[in-house]
């Protein structure tokens, strides 16, 4: 069974977090990371236990669930904001419905709640996709220590709604990996970053 990048608490703290009306779409071949069966990993703070994997894969549409424990109780207020994916209940968390579209081109979050594109693979320094995303660095070497090698990466920074308990969101993404690495800043002005990679 394939395993990646934890593809969604990751995508599940920057993917719920924007707000927008019309957005742009992403093109591109299916990629081998929205199939069926591909697993979920990660290291974010409080979280263990993670059963979270690609469910179904429709017209080109992945839908993630699952299940997850989490301790930190910053991660649990935002995730208690979206009671549409999340099921909090006490330090256990069950993920269902969350919606992407993962393709050769980036990914996109099709959840029918704040949707937009989370990261295109082409993008240039200084683009802002119709969704607030901006992306505020692109490699032009392998400057991004990950998983024991460089890589290059692109930097993308979101807007938040504000309402969960989260101050800003910045993440990296890999056109082989992925998203790689989040780093989320709360309310409190504490942070969380967290590398994701694919085992």
């Amino acid at each position: 069974m394939k395993r990646i990048n934890l593809l969604l608490i990751s995508l599940f703290t920057i993917a719920c977090l924007v707000s927008c009306e019309g957005y742009e779409t992403i093109t591109g071949d299916q990629s081998d990371l929205g199939e069926v069966g591909t697993t979920l990993t990660g290291s974010f703070n409080g979280a263990s236990g993670i059963n979270v994997s690609v469910v179904s894969l429709d017209n080109g549409v992945s839908t993630v669930e699952g299940t997850f424990n989490m301790t930190d109780p910053r991660y649990k207020k935002l995730m208690e904001s979206h009671p549409k994916f999340f099921e909090v209940d006490g330090d256990k968390v069950k993920v269902h419905d969350v919606k992407f579209k993962v393709t050769t081109n980036g990914i996109e979050n099709v959840s029918g709640e704040n949707n937009g594109i989370i990261i295109k693979y082409d993008s240039k320094e200084g683009d802002t996709y119709s969704n607030g995303r901006k992306v505020t660095h692109v490699s032009t070497d392998n400057d991004f220590s990950w998983n024991g090698m460089k890589i290059k990466v692109i930097e993308v920074e979101g807007p938040t709604n504000n309402t969960d308990g989260v101050k800003s969101v910045k993440y990296w993404g890999n056109h082989r990996f992925g998203i790689v690495a989040v780093e989320t800043t709360f309310d409190d002005g504490s942070t969380d970053y967290a590398t994701i990679r694919i085992r």
